[in-house]
């Protein structure tokens, strides 16, 4: 037997295949297509959709996309918006996103609260961070978004970090205003707090 099994590979890639087209009743007993994705941004679009007001959209990632790439599709629909987040880690490739993001305009003002590790972890995007925006430093391991402006209140929570992952993470987006309201004031009182 050589060093690669390509059987086992087959078999993980006709897995990763299914998860693209799965769904499932979501908790609270309606239907609601808990959509699990590929590759970012054309399956993000295919599987989470059209945001709603007031709806829950829950999904899994099964290692094929990360918090960054959520919050663009989002940004997308809600149109320039003001985002605050906490995550314990982010890579390069997800600042350069959020530099991209600001310069398309839809990024209007980002705050980020990252766990104290990223010194150790990510010191080169916690350098590009601290260039651009206000980061809070503080011990986290949520992974929180807030995507608000005049007419969309967001928020997308999970497992999902603003690194990329190959393991499954799972998530929600929510576009119900108390939760939202819930989720800033909190990320918010940490700014206060801390910068």
């Amino acid at each position: 037997m050589g060093l690669l099994d390509f059987n086992r590979q087959s078999e993980e890639a006709r897995q990763k295949n299914l998860h693209d087209t799965l769904s499932y009743p979501a908790v609270d007993g309606k239907e609601c297509e808990v959509l699990c994705v590929g590759e970012p941004y054309g399956i993000i679009q295919q599987h989470l959709g059209v945001l709603k007001q007031n709806s829950v959209v829950n999904f899994w990632t099964f290692g094929r996309y990360a918090m960054h790439h959520v919050l663009r599709h989002i940004l997308a629909q809600t149109g320039p918006a003001d985002v605050t987040a906490c995550t314990w880690a982010i890579s390069t490739r997800a600042v350069d996103d959020l530099l991209q993001l600001r310069e398309k305009g839809l990024l209007r003002n980002f705050k980020l609260w990252i766990d104290p590790r990223v010194k150790v972890r990510n010191p080169e995007p916690l350098q590009m961070l601290q260039l651009n925006w206000p980061v809070a430093i503080a011990p986290v391991h949520a992974k929180v978004t807030t995507i608000i402006n005049e007419h969309w209140k967001v928020s997308i929570f999970g497992s999902l970090n603003f690194t990329t992952n190959p393991q499954p993470e799972r998530g929600q987006v929510c576009t119900i205003g108390s939760v939202v309201d819930v989720d800033n004031k909190i990320l918010e009182e940490v700014f206060n707090e801390r910068t």
